[in-house]
């Protein structure tokens, strides 16, 4: 539906006060709430309801991860790439380094979730304090990273 086409029925109250705007979303987390800006959806003006079309759904996520990172004072994703970059570590290092599971490193690289404060303070004192970075097995750093010794 498009703005000139009228308003469309929400799903959640039945009222035909669905229009496609560009407005703020608030949009409430256990952090609190955060206004996601930049993208077209349904607002219904009945209920107050906003509908997000399908294919904007992973990028107004992300850019909820990205608000909650700079008012928490958290690491962006470009910083996380940047430290591992800066460190020579694999995806796959890194998480060993932290503790945490696989593929955990690249969805917040990625903007898809939001790192716990004490994986970020890890993080920061690793780029400050390479040395801690335990190098058990890491024989070579060439292009494509670090390799292993094979057991």
């Amino acid at each position: 539906m498009s703005t000139q086409e009228g308003s469309g029925i929400c799903a959640v109250c039945g009222a035909r006060a669905v229009r496609v705007c560009a407005d703020a979303m608030p949009m409430e987390t256990r952090e609190g709430t955060y206004d996601v800006v930049g993208f077209e959806h349904g607002h219904c003006d009945a209920c107050g309801e906003d509908f997000i079309p399908a294919e904007h759904i992973d990028p107004v996520l992300e850019a909820l991860v990205a608000l909650k990172r700079e008012r928490l004072g958290l690491l962006s994703s470009a910083d996380i790439h940047e430290l591992r970059h800066s460190l020579g570590l694999r995806q796959a290092d890194l998480e060993c380094q932290l503790g945490v599971s696989g593929g955990t490193v690249g969805r917040w690289e990625r903007g898809e979730v939001l790192q716990s404060r004490m994986a970020d303070n890890f993080m920061r004192l690793l780029w400050a304090h390479p040395e801690l970075i335990e190098e058990s097995g890491v024989v070579a750093h060439e292009k494509r990273g670090p390799y292993r010794k094979r057991k």
